[in-house]
């Protein structure tokens, strides 16, 4: 009986242990160290104060309450190896009284031994964008990055006050407000700079912007539209940026439209382009518009504008709207006989719906007399035109280069597009020609020195020099083919940031410029990074051939590999 008693008593302290030691872990954080920031009084008209010297660490975390995303203040700081994140809520008429929810990640180490450089995330798409933060074993190289929530957006309990225009001014005045940030002119809703996170100095006027994708024509209508307040940005990086309401609304065709894209279906050599709208003239745009046969352009109600190519007055497709396909005899390619169907942005504006498709599109219904059946709540051409000049960067280049001579520019282009199917690029050829001829710096993806460093390894990349003729004819021999995404992004901000740090506009480079001393490239194998590369190759029988290369990527070149040959179909 005794017996049965202790082991009672002692299986009742088991559990009890247990319990406790569950609601211990539970309420621990669960990705790096996470501390509360105790905000400071507002002090808007001060000016930052001077920092102190290098230190490797954050600041000391001034309350050990667990922190909150509904505070509007501060959240953070969030702690890992190599930096550290904070988000905060910067003040901003078009954000209400929440302001624009903004993630700062700071490095442990600034790049340069005067400070740390900081670049800022104009995010694409025809959302508000995200914040997530990065990896824990995310390395900023001494650089200070910054992602926001354009007004109305709203992720992990993080939300950005006022209402979401797509793209329009608010979104403009919210990318300037983050920039006059950057730039350590204003302060957060806490009442703090950029500078007081930080025991190193912040170099506010090395400022960059990455337009990722549709975000940089945010970034080019904020360069239009203010005359000052942006001294501090010296350049901008554009991913692959569908410079004109035609691309952002995909009508040369569309890559996501192609059923298979490791498939050559029409038999031209490019696997991803099968999607593409015949009809366009292929190297006919210039900065505002393209050449596409309309002759067949029709309209219905389900659908909306389409290219009738087969003449039976009705859209051909499989599938459901939205989710439909033109390409009806399952070829895997559109052919000169089936339709094109193209797409309108659906929005909400002053509580109304509307839909609004490209100016060119527009303009060609008008003119072909189609609106007389088409409901008022799609866009005639005077609202259409209205619109996307408040989006739009391809209207804005006189203005851009009037009020920032000294921008550089970055431009981004991959062989396969993240959207576009065009085979001659044109996204690309304008927007870079278009800040060339103005006298701007320009160059087409980063310096090979900055991809191999990143890399570990030594991809096969086509380097371009700085400012090099690029045409249709010639864009698909400058376009990369190595495919880490982020990590050329990463390599474009590197690059530029020491440019602008030591003013090297040289036209190539043999190095690269600054080497954190810190941070040295240390061997490592990281499997679950791919290298992508592609090669346009000649067989015996004169046919093209496109042929994809995926490794993993890792500098253990003792390792081996299985290799597996992926053959696919189409007519090629």
């Amino acid at each position: 009986m005794i017996r049965i008693r202790l082991f009672l008593i002692v299986a009742v302290l088991a559990i009890i242990i247990s319990a406790f030691l569950i609601t211990f872990t539970w309420t621990m954080p669960r990705e790096g160290k996470t501390y509360e920031i105790t905000p400071s009084p507002s002090r808007p008209t001060s000016p930052p104060p001077q920092p102190s010297p290098v230190s490797t660490s954050p600041p000391s975390p001034l309350s050990s309450k667990p922190p909150s995303k509904l505070g509007g203040k501060e959240y953070g700081l969030v702690e890992y190896e190599k930096y550290f994140y904070t988000i905060v809520w910067i003040p901003c008429d078009c954000a209400g009284e929440k302001g624009l929810a903004t993630m700062v990640i700071y490095p442990k180490q600034p790049r340069y031994e005067e400070g740390a450089p900081v670049v800022v995330t104009s995010q694409g798409g025809h959302t508000p964008g995200k914040i997530q933060p990065p990896p824990p074993d995310f390395d900023p190289h001494g650089i200070v990055w910054i992602e926001f929530l354009f007004p109305g957006g709203r992720m992990e309990g993080f939300e950005s006050g006022g209402v979401f225009d797509y793209g329009g001014r608010a979104c403009i005045e919210a990318l300037y407000t983050v920039l006059q940030y950057a730039q350590g002119r204003i302060s957060n809703t806490a009442g703090k700079r950029i500078s007081d996170y930080v025991n190193y100095p912040i170099l506010t006027d090395n400022v960059g912007v990455i337009g990722n994708s549709n975000g940089g024509n945010i970034a080019g209508q904020v360069f239009a539209r203010y005359r000052e307040g942006l001294e501090g940005v010296n350049y901008v990086i554009f991913y692959e940026t569908p410079a004109g309401d035609h691309y952002v609304l995909g009508d040369l065709g569309r890559i996501g439209d192609d059923p298979n894209r490791l498939e050559d279906a029409d038999g031209d050599g490019i696997p991803w382009d099968d999607a593409r709208n015949l009809k366009y003239i292929e190297g006919s745009c210039d900065e505002t518009s393209c050449q596409i046969d309309f002759s067949t352009l029709a309209y219905d109600p389900t659908v909306g504008f389409y290219l009738d190519n087969n003449g039976d007055g009705k859209p051909n497709y499989v599938g459901r709207y939205p989710r439909v396909r033109t390409d009806v005899d399952g070829s895997g390619a559109l052919e000169p006989d089936e339709d094109f169907i193209f797409m309108a942005l659906n929005v909400n504006l002053e509580d109304r719906r509307r839909l609004v498709y490209s100016y060119l599109v527009t303009k060609a219904a008008w003119d072909k007399g189609l609106f007389q059946n088409v409901p008022e709540d799609v866009m005639r051409p005077d609202e259409a035109l209205k619109f996307w000049l408040d989006r739009e960067i391809c209207y804005h280049y006189d203005e851009i280069s009037q009020n920032m001579p000294w921008l550089k520019v970055m431009q981004l282009g991959f062989m396969e597009d993240h959207v576009q199917a065009t085979r001659d690029h044109p996204h690309v050829v304008i927007n870079y020609n278009a800040f060339k001829k103005r006298g701007h710096w320009v160059r087409l993806n980063p310096d090979k020195s900055y991809i191999e460093h990143l890399a570990g390894v030594k991809p096969s990349v086509k380097e371009n020099h700085a400012n090099i003729d690029l045409t249709f004819d010639n864009v698909v021999r400058h376009l990369l083919l190595f495919r880490d995404v982020r990590l050329i992004i990463q390599a474009a901000v590197l690059e530029m940031a020491d440019r602008t740090q030591l003013n090297n506009w040289s036209e190539d480079l043999d190095r690269v410029l600054i080497l954190e001393e810190s941070t040295p490239p240390q061997p490592s194998c990281r499997y679950e990074i791919e290298v992508v590369e592609g090669y346009l190759v000649t067989a015996p029988n004169h046919n093209k051939l496109y042929v994809r290369i995926y490794q993993p990527k890792t500098s253990l070149y003792d390792a081996k590999f299985p290799a597996v040959i992926y053959s696919g179909g189409g007519r090629g």
